[in-house]
């Protein structure tokens, strides 16, 4: 138990520093599920965030380190916000697969030229609605909504 609750700390650690660089940024779909996911942790945490990681510089995924670092310590309110975190994460992991895999010629196609991140590939492609693929059009339907949420778009 307590490795797979210190592996899946490890995890959520990894994904909010590479969302943390970005969630200051413009607020693409994948920066609103960071901020969201952000501040439930906080939240949550708040009781372990101050007692055992008080003189950690937040940002970049540095008070996730800080708990996990105290894992055992933590509360299961604490634990379960980091849960829904990491499984929120995954499924925008998946859902963002699914969107590539069937937007992919597309994106290559019309928004080569378009630099990745805070919602610009999204609005390139609903710029050009009218020549993506059927499927693709269908997915870009699904991707404003909760990427967090299971099978948010299937591929």
């Amino acid at each position: 138990m307590f490795m797979k609750k210190a592996l899946n700390v490890i995890i959520l650690s990894g994904i909010l520093f590479v969302m943390g660089v970005s969630a200051a940024m413009a607020q693409g779909p994948m920066e609103k599920l960071a901020d969201k996911n952000i501040d439930r942790v906080e939240n949550a945490c708040q009781t372990e965030l101050e007692t055992y990681c008080q003189t950690v510089t937040p940002g970049q995924g540095r008070g996730v380190a800080c708990l996990y670092a105290h894992n055992e310590k933590l509360s299961t309110q604490c634990l379960t916000a980091l849960y829904q975190a990491k499984n929120e994460f995954r499924n925008a992991i998946d859902n963002v697969n699914a969107f590539v895999a069937d937007c992919k010629p597309d994106i290559l196609q019309l928004c080569s030229k378009v630099a990745i991140g805070e919602g610009r590939i999204l609005a390139c492609l609903e710029k050009n609605k009218d020549k993506v693929a059927p499927k693709c059009r269908e997915d870009l339907k699904n991707a404003h909504g909760d990427l967090g949420k299971a099978k948010q778009i299937v591929s």
